[in-house]
């Protein structure tokens, strides 16, 4: 027997004997809705599909929690709070799995806390970033009080907090409240059920990235030359629906319309990324323009400049050390154009970043705190370079 079944019958539970001990949750996540954090996926209520508490279909088969999902890797990387949605006492932790779980088949809840409250409501906030877990059993918590902090901990395609609720440790129970679903809330302010069309974020890069790219959140790129793969405009979008089209336009200089592209979306899509590129038109300078459409409403106009081609380097020998947690670096050579140097880690993320400026041949660069291993260095027009911290 389904879990949907049992929420119907706790309907008639709840308000003959548990309803004047209802909690009053609040939102379990640190920010602002809508704008550090986003409703994906909620409890599936249907026998049969899928089918949420508003009658819509933000869920999956199956799914017996609430995902509150981030913008990004590098947004959990900064520490994002997981409270205690109300006053209860820990039952159960565990914090030993790795972050960035992307790949894996299963893994549950990855590190995750328990926690039993009046009324016996249990609340379980999964997936929380490794060693951010700061309660214990039996530790009598507060609403609001921090017990972690958003991770990707277990199978996470993306960074959030799956937030699920059970009545007695033994009934599955969406907090949620609407047409399709339970009479009455257990928050105190309900969120608002969203699934129209809205952007997360938007940028540009020197590159053809990957999603897992995207994920991180490399900054944007807003000058680019040959010494550039490609120029790639990248949004992050929530609420896409099937047969949606999304379009983007290439601008040159001149106003000319360079290229454009359409993609019609198969399935709807609660989160997600969408990107196009073209090739650097370095023969044609200047100030270009990417404007981005949903349905043919223009959603996003991003500006960019195309440099004419130059040899930042002359040809010679290019010297760099690491000492104190700074990196130098010295080309021996003076470079006629501004370009940038950055330090990435063996997972990809950007760590630092610094720029050369035109007729200089020296930069140094401030680094964080960062562990012993391997990191890579790279400039525009030369290969990356690996370099080792001891």
């Amino acid at each position: 027997m389904k879990s949907n079944l049992i929420k119907i019958f706790l309907l008639t539970l709840f308000t003959t004997s548990a309803a004047a001990q209802s909690p009053a949750f609040i939102t379990p996540i640190e920010g602002t809705y809508l704008k550090d954090f986003f409703l994906v996926n909620y409890v599936d209520w249907s026998f049969n599909g899928i089918e949420d508490y508003n009658c819509g279909i933000k869920t999956y088969d199956g799914h017996q929690g609430t995902d509150f999902v981030i913008r990004n890797f590098s947004q959990m990387d900064s520490g994002v709070n997981v409270y205690a949605a109300v006053n209860g006492k820990v039952t159960f932790t565990i914090d030993t799995f790795f972050d960035r779980n992307k790949t894996a088949v299963s893994g549950g809840l990855g590190n995750y806390v328990s926690i039993v409250h009046e009324g016996k409501y249990y609340t379980y906030y999964g997936h929380l970033k490794l060693n951010s877990i700061i309660v214990q059993t039996g530790d009598s918590v507060v609403a609001g009080q921090k017990i972690g902090e958003v991770g990707s901990s277990g199978y996470t395609s993306d960074p959030h907090l799956h937030f699920e609720v059970w009545y007695d440790s033994l009934y599955n129970v969406d907090p949620f409240s609407g047409p399709c679903g339970n009479p009455t809330s257990l928050f105190q302010n309900q969120l608002q059920y969203i699934d129209s069309f809205g952007i997360i974020d938007h940028g540009l890069m020197g590159f053809i990235p990957t999603l897992d790219t995207l994920k991180e959140r490399i900054p944007t790129q807003s000058i680019f030359s040959t010494n550039d793969d490609a120029i790639t405009f990248w949004m992050q979008g929530y609420g896409v629906q099937a047969g949606d089209v999304s379009k983007i336009k290439w601008y040159a200089a001149d106003g000319s319309l360079w290229f454009s592209y359409n993609f019609t979306h198969p399935t709807e899509y609660w989160y997600f990324y969408w990107w196009s590129y073209i090739d650097v038109p370095a023969t044609k300078p200047g100030l270009w323009k990417a404007e981005y459409y949903l349905n043919n409403e223009l959603k996003i106009t991003q500006t960019f400049t195309v440099k004419k081609n130059k040899n930042i380097f002359n040809d010679g020998p290019v010297y760099f050390n690491f000492s104190e947690s700074v990196f130098n670096l010295n080309l021996k050579t003076a470079a006629d154009a501004e370009t940038e140097v950055e330090i990435f880690d063996l997972m990809g993320r950007k760590i630092a970043s610094g720029k050369i400026e035109a007729g200089n041949m020296f930069v140094k660069i401030q680094l964080p705190n960062i562990s012993k291993g391997i990191y890579f260095f790279k400039i525009a027009g030369l290969e990356t370079t690996s370099f080792a911290v001891f």
